[in-house]
């Protein structure tokens, strides 16, 4: 068993190092690491069970906006989810890295959450007459769509035909 995330640390030690006697403080570990990894499956269970962002932990929950002034990244407000049945917290407002306009076709990029850091990245999409989102990586939840536009100069919250945009691609439990 492994947990994933960075809602335990696997040691107390400061260098992983441990006493003599440290038998006994390795099997803690492991029992303290299952018992761990139940917790996180109930409370997970307890939400509805499944991928998605905690409603109401936060005022924001994970939203995906235009920063103010618009510019070419976004801004994701903090808050909770849960990616396979593992907690995933956002402690505060992060803005993505800058996306490039398409050059010929329009993209569809995705904000997602990633629980192994416990930060935000954008994956790239494919241009196309009609594009269509990438799906998520392993152990990522979608956030939201940015459609972007060729010679676009900003993302905004909403489509004014010239920009890119944000489409919101949260699931909630």
């Amino acid at each position: 068993m492994a947990i994933k995330g960075n809602a335990y640390t696997k040691t107390t030690w400061a260098f992983e190092e441990r006493p003599v006697a440290s038998s006994k403080l390795n099997s803690w570990d492991d029992r303290i690491e299952a018992a761990l990894e139940l917790i996180h499956f109930l409370l997970s269970l307890a939400w509805g069970g499944g991928n998605g962002v905690v409603r109401g932990a936060t005022a924001e929950d994970l939203e995906v906006a235009a920063k103010d002034p618009p510019s070419m990244r976004a801004e994701v407000g903090p808050g909770y989810a849960f990616i396979g049945n593992y907690p995933y917290k956002l402690a505060a407002a992060t803005d993505t890295a800058e996306v490039t306009a398409p050059t010929t076709d329009p993209r569809i990029d995705l904000v997602q959450a990633r629980l192994a850091t416990w930060d935000v990245s954008v994956k790239t999409g494919t241009e196309a007459a009609s594009p269509s989102p990438p799906d998520p990586d392993t152990d990522c939840i979608a956030l939201a769509q940015l459609y972007l536009r060729p010679g676009m100069t900003c993302i905004k919250d909403t489509d004014d035909s010239t920009n890119g945009y944000i489409i919101d691609a949260r699931t909630f439990l």
